[in-house]
């Protein structure tokens, strides 16, 4: 069974469970409790004036940025550069669903969503918006649509295969896992690997606190306008037909390099409620010396504003004469 197959199902148990448990909690009374009949003639005027809070509410992604539809197709549009994640990108997953539980399981990373409800955008309104950058990107896209939703002639595969691709990946990787049902598609997972915080330049740290502090994810694919078409043009063409392509991406430091796209598809059926459960794996190979170790934590440093430095093992010195370590300054 593949990992994050195994994940989910637990994670959908402990989830059961909670929510089986009846927590019972008795009213407590003490000798201050006093009982307040309304239309008494108590005397109200001697209780506390009320004060009004104001409190600042984290910014959150503008309505007007998104569009949801169906077949949950993901459009890179600019967003507030504020919420990024130094030049990382938002990943658009977030313009419709929200981070409900995040895991770490061996190497890899795993979110899990609930989709925000909003209303589903009518398709020339995509095509039209699409047709602005490009004017047959509205007719790929509208293709793309259609044909990710359908279900005609869809290859069935079973876990051991999904279980043996994934234990042969060796680059950085994306997956995302979709349920299919009823005309409509909902992503449940989303998971990445160490190897992926790499090609953007972050480690772990800086990941768990941006995600606490916004509820979003970064995303190595650029927003300007012509890497832009390229991308969307990648997503129409490549990943339906799982064709490898080669797309720009960039990391947090703002470095823009080529990457390999390895996309790779899996869907198993469930016969108990008559959907689909699609795996879709994109694999990156690209230039590691782009990004050293050393730069990441240079850049964790900024992250958190940490200025203080650690010296090195090489700079410590050990003097015979002394009952304690020290360096020279």
């Amino acid at each position: 069974m593949s990992n994050f197959l195994k994940q989910q199902k637990e994670a959908r148990e402990e989830k059961t469970i909670s929510l089986s448990k009846v927590i019972k909690k008795e009213k407590r009374r003490n000798q201050y409790t006093i009982e307040f009949k309304f239309g008494s003639d108590v005397d109200v005027s001697k209780l506390k004036q009320i004060i009004q809070i104001s409190q600042s509410i984290p910014a959150q992604i503008s309505l007007h940025v998104y569009f949801r539809l169906e077949s949950d197709m993901l459009f890179p549009l600019q967003l507030d550069p504020y919420l990024q994640l130094g030049a990382l990108p938002i990943d658009p997953i977030l313009y419709n669903y929200r981070i409900v539980r995040y895991d770490k399981h061996q190497n890899n990373y795993i979110f899990y969503f609930e989709p925000i409800d909003r209303p589903f955008t009518p398709l020339e309104v995509v095509k039209n918006t699409l047709e602005q950058y490009h004017p047959n990107l509205g007719q790929q896209f509208e293709l793309f649509h259609f044909n990710i939703l359908k279900l005609d002639n869809l290859p069935i595969s079973n876990e051991k295969e999904v279980q043996e691709y994934e234990n042969s990946i060796k680059n950085s990787f994306v997956v995302y896992i979709q349920k299919k049902q009823k005309g409509r598609i909902t992503t449940l997972i989303k998971s990445i690997n160490a190897q992926y915080l790499q090609l953007i330049g972050i480690n772990e740290e800086m990941l768990q606190d941006y995600v606490n502090q916004t509820g979003l994810l970064p995303w190595c694919f650029p927003n300007e306008n012509q890497q832009f078409l390229k991308i969307l043009q990648g997503m129409f063409q490549g990943a339906h037909r799982q064709l490898k392509n080669s797309m720009p991406a960039i990391n947090y430091n703002g470095q823009q390099f080529e990457v390999n796209i390895i996309p790779k598809k899996f869907h198993l059926y469930d016969q108990e409620d008559d959907s689909y459960l699609s795996f879709m794996y994109f694999q990156q190979e690209y230039n590691t010396q782009i990004i050293a170790q050393n730069q990441i934590t240079s850049n964790m440093n900024e992250y958190f504003n940490r200025k203080t430095k650690i010296p090195q093992s090489d700079e410590i010195k050990y003097d015979q004469t002394r009952r304690c370590n020290f360096r020279k300054i």
